[in-house]
């Protein structure tokens, strides 16, 4: 399906032949060079200095791109940018996304504001803002899910309190 089927122009998804798996067995992917797509739905896509709206596929490779959602059962994500991805198995490098959800992710000198994995392996000099899951030393949150709640709680204590002073306030 291309990704502006729905309004009658024509596509700018062009069929391309890729190397596929670690066999590299050739496969048909739908290709964006240098455009900007609105839906793109595709077992697999490449993109190279391109945009989408949201991308869903098997198999996602970006390089110098960009989306703003994606949802892929393998993805490789090369300098390029994301505000929301969902993954089983991903490799960010040189990249940034805004929230990730993820089986497995490798994050090669990339950055993360908010993370939820089952396993994560960086390298490099990766920034992860939020992450729920497992930490491993080379993982450093800025914020844990146990710092996240400690201060959603000191959060509420804090509300709780003005309000009990702001009601003792204005009863006499």
């Amino acid at each position: 399906m291309g990704p502006d089927s729905e309004r009658g122009e024509p596509s700018i998804v062009s069929e391309v032949i890729i190397s596929d798996g670690p066999e590299h067995r050739p496969a048909q992917a739908s290709e964006l060079l240098q455009t900007d797509a609105r839906n793109v739905q595709a077992q697999n896509v490449t993109m190279e200095r391109a945009g989408a709206e949201h991308i869903t596929a098997e198999r996602l490779v970006m390089t110098n791109s960009g989306a703003r959602s994606i949802e892929a059962r393998s993805a490789q994500v090369d300098r390029s940018g994301i505000l929301a991805a969902k993954s089983e198995k991903a490799v960010f490098h040189d990249s940034t996304i805004v929230a990730v959800s993820v089986d497995e992710a490798r994050i090669v000198r990339g950055n993360v504001l908010l993370m939820r994995a089952e396993a994560v392996k960086v390298e490099g000099d990766a920034k992860i803002g939020v992450l729920a899951g497992p930490a491993c030393e080379a993982v450093r949150p800025l914020v844990s899910v146990q710092g996240a709640a400690a201060f959603g709680a000191l959060c509420g204590l804090v509300v709780w309190l003005l309000g009990a002073i702001a009601r003792r306030a204005t009863r006499g």
